[in-house]
């Protein structure tokens, strides 16, 4: 016998879907594997693709991804310690965030007084300045120069 061929005690000729049933996996992946792509019609017409039962079962079983930790009690209390943690700092950082506020509501509200009582200011000082200047500071300002 060839070496693709093998005996029926080895090999089982089933539908995709009861290969992947009995394998553990689902029919694509079945009909990707199937030994040198046979695939043959049955009697109901579907197509049966021939698999190894034996070198299946003495595959190793597929491993666990190394990246996925189990979850354990104290993984959870940990995390939940840090929520709270970051709960707090939230917290802290929000009364601050109202502090600041008030605060620059309290310093624009003192520039726009300031800035009225400087306009005030200016126009006073523009109508001091637009008045002619009396008699004797200018004769004082001439006798003494």
């Amino acid at each position: 016998m060839a070496k693709d061929e093998l005996t029926y005690s080895e090999a089982v000729r089933a539908a995709a879907a009861e290969a992947a049933a009995a394998l553990g996996t689902n029919p694509e992946a079945v009909r990707h594997r199937a030994i040198g792509g046979r695939r043959r019609p049955g009697n109901d017409g579907k197509a049966r693709v021939l698999f190894d039962v034996d070198a299946e079962k003495d595959k190793a079983p597929p491993r666990k991804r190394l990246d996925v930790q189990p979850v354990d009690a104290r993984t959870i209390t940990a995390l939940e310690a840090c929520i709270s943690d970051l709960r707090s700092l939230l917290a802290k950082a929000e009364e601050r965030a109202i502090d600041e506020r008030s605060r620059c509501d309290q310093l624009i509200a003192e520039t726009l007084v300031a800035n009225a009582r400087a306009a005030h200011l200016e126009g006073e000082l523009k109508a001091l300045r637009s008045r002619p200047t009396p008699w004797w500071r200018r004769w004082r300002q001439a006798n003494d120069a």
